[in-house]
C-alpha cells in the first residue's frame, strides 16, 4: 500500500470521529463550560462546531471564538466554514466582515482585529502595539490585560466566548489580577450574563490540553483562573444535564505509536537517572487515556498501558508497518541527506502534497539555534529541488520573514519547515523531525522534551524523528519505541503524592 491510498482510508475512517462529539457540540450551555483533552482529541473541531451551532441558532448573539496561536487563523476559519456548512444543508457559509461570529486571535494586530483589540476600541481606547512585537508570549499579553484591568470597566459585548488553547492564556501568580487570571477575567467581564437575574452566569467555554505543557502538567482549577468566589464554576451539571466540565482522553489526530513515544520521551518515563515530568495519581493518567498500575513491591513500579479504544487513529492498522522511525546520522549532511531523500520519494512517487500533507519541524536548545538549523535545512532542501515554505513568507523557497505575512504557516506548492512554536496547533499526515541531538545534549530540561513531544503530536499518520551522534537519550528513544502502548518503570520521585 502506499501513502496517498493510506491516507484516502484514514481519513474516510476519520470523518466519522469528527461527528461523534456532534451531540455535545449541538448542547449551548446556560453558563460557563470547560472542556479538558489529549492532544489530538478534537477540542478545537469541537469548539468550531459549537461556535458554528451557536450561531446558527441565535444569529442575533455576539460570539467569539478566540485563539492564541496567530498561524491558526485559517485552520479555524475553515473549520468554521464547514461546520456551518454542515450544520445549514450548506446554506451558511462564514464571513469574516459581515458575520456577527468573530474569529479572534486573543490580542489582534493593526490590520485584523482581536479579542483584546476589539474590547480595547469598544471602549474608545488606543491599543497597546503589541502589534509590533513578534511572537508575543502570555505574559507580556498579561501585563497590558492588567492595565486596561486597573483602568477600566469593561462593558459586556459578548454573549458567548470560546477560547482555545486555554492552557497558552495562563501566566504565572505575580501576573494575577488579583487572584484571578488577567486574560480570562478580561473575557468574563466582556460577556453580557446569560440571565439577568443570575448576572453571574456568563457563557464562557474553554478549551485546555492535558499535558501539552509537560512542565505543568496540573489543568487549573476555577478557583485559579477566576478567583475564590468562582471556585465552583465548572462544578456538576447545568439545567438539561448539560456538563460544566468535559474530559476527552482519546486521540483521534496522532496514531498510538507516535503519541505514546511522545508522553514518555516527553517526560523521561524511561529515563535511567528517574523520570523528568509525569503524573502521580492514577486518575490524571486516566484522563488522558492511560491505565495505571502500582506494583505492590518495595521499588513502586509503575505500569501504564493506553488501550487501543483511546487511540483509534487506524493508520497503524491500514499500513501494516511501524509509522514511528527514529535514525541517528553521523553528520548533520547525512540527516538532511535522508531527509531531502524521503521527501523526494514522498512527492514523486508517494502522491503527498508538499503543503499541508508534509511537515517538517526543526529542534533547538534555544531560538537562535533553531532558526539557524531551519536556515540550514531550507537551504539544502533548495539545493536539492524540493520546493520549501517558511512560515510568515511571501513565496515558496523564500528565505526572508515578513511581519505583514504572520499569520501564514502553509503556502501551496512547498514543504513548511517550522519551528516549534509555530508549528503549534498544526498538523500533517506526515512529520519530519529534525535536530534530536539539540535535546540530547540538554535532556534533563523538561521543556526541551516537552518541543518533542509537541513535534510528534502534530503527525496524523507517520513520524520521522532524526538526529546526529550518539547520546544516552537516542538509547532512551529506541526503549521507548520498543515498549508500544506500554511502559514500565520504577518511580523515582517522592512517592507520597503517588495514588492508586
Amino acid at each position: 500500500m502506499d501513502y496517498s491510498t493510506a491516507i484516502v482510508q484514514m481519513g474516510s475512517q476519520l470523518k466519522q470521529f469528527s461527528e461523534e462529539n456532534l451531540a455535545i457540540a449541538k448542547q449551548i450551555p446556560p453558563g460557563p463550560q470547560r472542556i479538558r483533552g489529549i492532544a489530538g482529541s478534537g477540542k478545537t473541531v469541537l469548539l468550531c462546531q459549537k461556535a458554528a451551532y451557536m450561531h446558527l441558532q441565535h444569529p442575533e448573539w455576539d460570539i467569539a471564538l478566540v485563539f492564541f496561536t496567530r498561524s491558526l487563523y485559517d485552520l479555524m476559519e475553515k473549520q468554521v466554514d464547514r461546520w456551518l456548512r454542515y450544520f445549514s444543508n450548506g446554506e451558511k457559509t462564514y464571513s469574516r466582515q459581515n458575520s456577527k461570529l468573530k474569529v479572534f486571535h486573543v490580542w489582534g494586530a493593526r490590520d485584523r482585529n482581536g479579542l483584546y483589540r476589539k474590547i480595547v476600541k469598544a471602549h474608545g481606547l488606543k491599543p497597546f502595539p503589541l502589534d509590533n512585537n513578534k511572537n508575543v508570549p502570555p505574559e507580556k499579553l498579561a501585563g497590558v490585560v492588567l492595565k486596561l484591568l486597573e483602568t477600566t470597566e469593561i462593558e459586556p459585548m459578548f454573549d458567548a466566548i470560546l477560547m482555545d488553547e486555554g492552557h497558552d492564556l495562563v501566566v504565572r501568580d505575580e501576573l494575577k489580577y488579583g487572584d484571578k487570571q488577567p486574560i480570562y477575567w478580561m473575557a468574563w467581564q466582556a460577556l453580557r450574563p446569560v440571565d439577568e437575574k443570575n448576572p453571574e452566569q456568563k457563557r464562557l467555554i474553554w478549551a485546555y490540553d492535558e499535558a501539552q505543557s509537560l512542565h505543568a502538567l496540573n489543568i487549573p482549577t476555577a478557583k485559579e483562573l477566576f478567583g475564590e468566589e468562582y471556585s465552583k464554576l465548572v462544578q456538576g451539571l447545568h439545567r438539561g444535564g448539560i456538563q460544566k466540565s468535559i474530559i476527552m482522553k482519546r486521540c483521534y489526530r496522532t496514531p498510538h505509536q507516535i503519541l505514546t513515544a511522545a508522553h514518555a520521551i516527553g517526560m523521561g518515563l524511561l529515563r535511567s537517572e528517574g523520570m523528568l515530568s509525569g503524573y502521580t495519581q492514577k486518575k490524571d493518567w486516566e484522563n488522558i487515556g492511560y491505565k495505571m498500575t502500582v506494583s505492590a513491591s518495595k521499588e513502586r513500579k509503575i505500569t501504564l498501558h493506553r488501550p487501543p479504544e483511546n487511540s483509534p487513529n487506524p493508520m497503524p492498522e491500514i499500513w501494516q508497518k511501524p509509522v514511528l522511525e527514529f535514525n541517528a546520522f553521523e553528520s548533520r549532511e547525512a540527516e538532511l541527506n535522508a531527509l531531502a531523500k524521503n521527501l523526494e520519494s514522498n512527492l514523486e512517487n508517494d502522491g503527498l502534497q508538499p503543503s499541508r500533507n508534509i511537515l517538517v519541524v526543526v529542534l533547538g536548545s534555544n531560538r537562535d539555534e533553531a532558526l539557524k538549523l531551519q536556515q540550514e535545512v531550507a537551504e539544502f532542501l533548495i539545493d536539492r529541488g524540493i520546493p520549501i515554505y517558511i512560515p510568515t513568507a511571501l513565496d515558496v523557497d523564500d528565505l526572508e520573514r515578513n511581519d505583514k505575512n504572520r499569520d501564514s504557516f502553509w503556502h501551496p506548492g512547498g514543504v513548511t519547515i517550522s519551528l516549534i512554536h509555530r508549528a503549534k496547533g498544526n498538523e500533517a499526515e506526515i512529520v519530519y523531525v529534525v535536530g534530536f541531538d539539540r535535546i540530547a545534549e540538554n535532556e534533563n530540561k523538561i521543556n526541551l522534551r516537552n518541543a518533542i513531544f509537541v513535534a510528534l503530536t502534530r503527525a496524523r499518520g507517520w513520524a520521522v524523528l532524526s538526529g546526529i551522534g550518539e547520546y544516552p537519550m537516542y538509547d532512551e528513544m529506541r526503549q521507548v519505541i520498543a515498549s508500544g502502548d506500554s511502559f514500565s518503570f520504577t518511580y523515582r520521585r517522592p512517592s507520597r503524592n503517588l495514588g492508586e
